[in-house]
């Protein structure tokens, strides 16, 4: 370590004794089937596209718990009748990202972990414009260990960290218990990138677990390109029922990305901005 420089902290030890739960829903132990959804959002309320993504996982007989990094402190706002009895939702400070948000979520519900199905997401996508009933059907007939809806060989050979399902109670596991406990506080998007999202792929790899996607890299896009963005018009065409946020809101950033409003519009008859806003 070079002069001058510390390790970053663990997420869990910097948001201790600063999360709440704001809602308390039906016991998150009381099934096999458990979605831990990372949410951010400048206001209170939530957009349409988060409240369906809870919506379709509580369709399939999902918990849902909701750990939330928003800043404000007013309770989030649902809209008409609020969320499901299926959906707890945690509040903590904004650190650690999307890792430190499921670290926190996991570690404050350790009972999570020996789940049959636990599926880690975050609300960096749009949608889900569909059911994810074949989503999910691809991930509950899986024999894999570890199961995401996009691969990529970008840096290194990984899962995309936005979707990830988990089978067979291998959270509980010692080495992915060491990981998830283990996340630090990272401010550099590319660190929090290497050290996470590649850095799990690489202990999935050392330790044995089984690992498949949906999207296979070099399915989409040739292997090394990030198939959520290159290949956002060929994912929706074989079925992935969202488009990423980043790339509606910047669409220069993607292949014809200006055609995506079009697109999604053609086909699922919807108004992406309506997803967006509150």
């Amino acid at each position: 370590m070079r002069a001058g420089t510390s390790r970053p902290r663990r997420a869990l030890d910097l948001v201790a004794g600063r999360t709440h739960v704001e809602r308390a829903g039906s016991d998150l132990g009381g099934s096999d089937r458990v979605a831990v959804l990372v949410h951010h959002g400048a206001r209170p309320e939530v957009t349409r596209s988060f409240r369906e993504l809870v919506g379709a996982f509580v369709a399939q007989d999902y918990r849902v718990l909701v750990v939330s990094s928003s800043e404000f402190r007013e309770p989030l706002v649902w809209g008409d009748g609020g969320p499901d009895d299926a959906v707890t939702v945690l509040r903590k400070p904004n650190i650690g990202y999307d890792f430190g948000s499921w670290a926190v979520g996991l570690a404050t519900y350790p009972q999570l972990r020996a789940a049959g199905t636990v599926v880690l997401a975050n609300d960096s996508l749009v949608g889900p414009f569909a059911g994810l009933d074949g989503v999910l059907g691809r991930l509950h007939a899986s024999p894999a260990d570890v199961w995401g809806l996009t691969e990529t060989l970008q840096f290194a050979r990984h899962l995309q960290s936005y979707f990830v399902g988990y089978r067979g109670g291998v959270l509980a596991d010692a080495p992915l218990d060491w990981f998830w406990r283990s996340v630090r506080h990272h401010a550099d998007k590319q660190a929090i990138i290497h050290r996470n999202e590649i850095g799990l792929g690489r202990l999935l790899e050392t330790e044995g677990y089984a690992v498949d996607a949906m999207f296979g890299a070099g399915q989409v896009v040739p292997a090394a390109d990030n198939p959520t963005i290159a290949g956002w018009r060929t994912l929706l065409e074989r079925g992935l029922p969202f488009v990423k946020r980043e790339i509606v809101r910047s669409p220069e950033l993607a292949p014809r990305g200006q055609e995506i409003p079009a697109e999604l519009r053609a086909r699922y008859a919807v108004d992406v901005e309506q997803w967006l806003d509150r």
